[in-house]
């Protein structure tokens, strides 16, 4: 995938956030076993994947162009690994808990929350502040961040967008390369392994 000559990194950010807050909802609302078990394995790389380009190249935009902007990046890079922790102990939880459950709920409201946050109070200000000529050549940057980083919870990060880019890379191998040995995500077969390259799963049987 990438990005058009017109699509900015925030458009694609916040086509991140709707499309995680969209799959976040469907999870919390299910009772259907395969979805807890492939999908929140993509709920899980999805986030990460959006942290990591956020901080490579949304935060320096806000610590250059918002008032108290260092302050707000340093407290979202908080609230990233946060929610990184929360969603390491889901995948240690058993599905059919109740605990499951109610962290999956958490992490829906969480995301919810930020999401409106930054579509509400940050993403304005930037689109009126920045050059939208930089924010379009951001745009594939931020693409390819999420496409060679981590896909689980990062047990290291680092506020440094040069020193993160190093961590992502590194992490992001080790991470594909184990997902690749364990079939993470799905139960090796063709079919699943399909839909979850995919992500439709309307179509096929059951």
């Amino acid at each position: 995938m990438t990005a058009s000559d017109t699509e900015t990194i925030l458009d694609i950010l916040d086509s991140d956030m709707k499309g995680i807050s969209a799959l976040a909802d469907t999870l919390a609302g299910s009772a259907d076993s395969f979805d807890e078990q492939v999908e929140v394995v993509r709920l899980v790389r999805e986030i990460v994947e959006n942290h990591v380009a956020t901080e490579q190249f949304l935060h320096p935009l806000i610590h250059k162009n918002l008032p108290d902007g260092e302050q707000i990046a340093h407290q979202q890079f908080l609230e990233h690994r946060e929610m990184e922790a929360t969603l390491r102990r889901l995948e240690d939880l058993d599905v059919a808990s109740e605990a499951f459950r109610t962290t999956l709920n958490d992490i829906r409201d969480q995301w919810a929350a930020n999401s409106r946050y930054l579509d509400e109070e940050i993403f304005p200000v930037l689109r009126a502040t920045c050059d939208r000529a930089h924010l379009v050549r951001l745009a594939d940057a931020a693409l390819g961040a999420e496409r060679s980083g981590p896909t689980r919870p990062r047990t290291l990060a680092t506020e440094q967008p040069e020193a993160n880019l190093l961590l992502s890379l590194t992490q992001g191998f080790v991470d594909k390369t184990i997902d690749a040995f364990s079939h993470r995500g799905h139960e090796d077969s063709d079919q699943l392994d399909a839909r979850l390259q995919s992500g439709r799963y309307e179509d096929l049987e059951d």
